[in-house]
């Protein structure tokens, strides 16, 4: 179903609603599905850049599956690596705050991907700096070598990447949907008669109604339809879809069995 057919059914339950609140509980309920059942499965693609070990990576990601580097897939490195590349220090009061030197190129290509949490934040931003670091975890690529970086005494098998390259990173994943945006004037409408806007695009279709079933039971947890008898029922009835959409997720590539027949 499409963004107006899905408010005028929520609206059944919840007529006092705006357009911004039925907007929310979709994407409330869409966020819990994708986080739920993975079912949301896309791609990103970064560019590396030698001596560059970490890249901005969007928060939305709930899982990486794979990661390939120039169609080449890398597994992930296990542990961390002893000697960071320390690419966010700007206080020239440290001296030991500075990157390492670009690294030459490695002939082996033996390459490896790191997942970072910790919000990339380097000293003396700003506040808008701040709010768009927010967004982002990191990526990083390193580069297995042998003994060649050494730092405060220790040395490292593992550098940053050396390849300079356009689109060269793919990262295959499971994604948190995205958002409805702020259409400009005039065209909400259109975009509204769409099934491929915001999280509607990342949910099946023959999956709208749990989707929907999900926002109305989130609309029942607030004033002012707030029930939480009433926001239970839906919740069975919507964790009777994540289930659902589970077996799907799990039987939708399998060829199923072959089972033995006398004649």
């Amino acid at each position: 179903m499409n963004k107006v057919q899905m408010v005028e059914l929520l609206r059944l339950h919840h007529s006092k609603i705006s357009s911004t609140q039925a907007e929310m509980y979709i994407e409330q309920s869409a966020n819990r599905i994708a986080e739920r059942t993975e079912i949301y499965k896309r791609t990103d693609i970064m560019s590396s850049a030698a001596g560059q070990r970490w890249y901005s990576f969007p928060k939305r990601a709930v899982k990486i599956d794979s990661v390939y580097f120039n169609d080449v897939k890398i597994p992930r490195l296990i542990g961390e690596p002893l000697i960071d590349d320390d690419e966010f220090g700007t206080n020239t009061a440290d001296t030991a705050d500075t990157a390492l030197t670009t690294p030459t190129s490695n002939p082996s290509n033996e390459r490896f991907w790191m997942y970072s949490p910790y919000k990339p934040i380097t000293e003396g931003i700003t506040t808008n700096e701040q709010t768009a670091h927010a967004r982002f975890a990191r990526l990083g690529i390193v580069e297995k070598v042998t003994n060649s970086v050494t730092r405060d005494g220790r040395t490292s098998n593992y550098q940053s990447c050396s390849v300079t390259g356009t689109f060269n990173i793919r990262v295959f994943g499971s994604w948190i949907p995205e958002s409805f945006t702020s259409s400009a004037a005039g065209t909400d409408e259109d975009d509204g008669m769409l099934s491929t806007v915001g999280p509607l695009a990342a949910i099946p279709e023959h999956f709208h109604e749990i989707l929907l079933t999900g926002a109305i039971a989130i609309g029942y947890k607030y004033p002012p339809n707030l029930d939480f008898n009433v926001s239970a029922a839906f919740e069975q009835d919507f964790e009777r879809g994540i289930r659902r959409i589970r077996k799907h997720s799990r039987t939708r590539i399998s060829t199923g069995f072959i089972k033995p027949q006398d004649f």
